[in-house]
């Protein structure tokens, strides 16, 4: 035992002279690489909450042609809210919900000038890689079934959209059967050229029972005349964020709050947006956001960073 503490002792000593030989030993401070930089953790969990990119929900409730001049002089050209959504669509991915009138215009053989109007709105929206989901209200599960699935089925004979967007849709548990059947309905029906499945949407404009949420694809959690973004539900827990969609209208400062919004809602993992200073009027959808092609170079940026 001692021998061997007085061995260590000995190559201890051996060793500081050389260390001192080589200028490593006395006086001198011992030289210590640089540290690697310490990772941010805050902006690296905020990244980890989300694998998918940010998209655009947007309702795209105009006209897809505009009109200008009258008799011989009339002339009509695309409406330009669908031609700025289909030419932004390969930056981010891009979701337009159509509203011929507060749900579809009749299917009849000989298609009436708004059908034609929309089948080649559509046609180009899908030429540029646009989902395209129809407009169908339920009056918060208050509109007859029947109706609901008629309108489901004009879309799916006619219009050649990828699903649908159901509106007024109430929060409440106990309508959980009526959207789960509406919801069928459309995934029976509707056969996107895409090949793809059909997509539910459904608009209770907060957040609803999970039960109801269960019943679609995206559920918009947020419609409003406000920027606020409520805490998800415990209750919601088990919902995707990529699922939500987050909708506000008439924001009158967006040029000064949207980078922010956005950047929040992104490390949220909230999945489909639009924030728009549109909403004076009857209809605050009728036209997209001054601030809409500013608002898709953010989520571009933003989803830039889940490379």
């Amino acid at each position: 035992m001692h021998k061997t503490r007085f061995l260590w002792v000995a190559v201890w000593v051996l060793a500081s002279m050389l260390l001192t030989a080589c200028g490593g030993g006395g006086g001198s401070a011992v030289s210590v690489a640089p540290s690697a930089p310490v990772p941010n953790t805050q902006s690296s969990t905020a990244a980890l909450k989300r694998v998918a990119p940010m998209g655009v929900l947007i309702p795209l409730y105009g006209y897809p042609l505009v009109s200008s001049g009258s008799g011989a002089t009339r002339t009509t050209a695309p409406n330009p809210a669908w031609t700025t959504v289909a030419a932004n669509a390969a930056l981010v991915p891009t979701v337009a919900v159509i509203n011929p009138s507060n749900g579809p215009v009749a299917c009849v053989t000989l298609p009436s000038a708004t059908l034609s109007a929309f089948q080649q709105g559509i046609a180009q929206l899908h030429q540029a890689g646009v989902t395209v989901l129809g407009y169908v209200h339920t009056s918060y599960g208050q509109r007859d079934a029947a109706l609901v699935q008629q309108d489901v089925q004009a879309y799916a004979q006619c219009y050649d959209v990828d699903g649908v967007f159901f509106d007024e849709v109430s929060n409440k548990a106990s309508l959980a059967a009526y959207y789960a059947a509406a919801a069928a309905t459309v995934r029976q029906d509707i056969a996107p050229t895409s090949g793809k499945s059909a997509l539910v949407a459904i608009n209770p404009g907060t957040y609803p029972d999970i039960a109801i949420a269960n019943t679609a694809d995206i559920t918009v959690m947020h419609e409003s005349a406000d920027l606020n973004q409520p805490p998800v539900p415990s209750a919601l827990s088990s919902y995707a964020p990529s699922k939500f969609a987050y909708l506000a209208l008439g924001i009158g400062n967006l040029p000064q709050t949207q980078t922010a919004t956005l950047t929040s809602l992104f490390q949220q993992g909230v999945g489909y947006v639009d924030l728009t200073d549109q909403g004076n009027g009857s209809d605050p959808w009728a036209a997209l956001s001054t601030q809409y092609s500013s608002q898709i170079q953010v989520i571009q940026t933003l989803n830039q960073t889940l490379r």
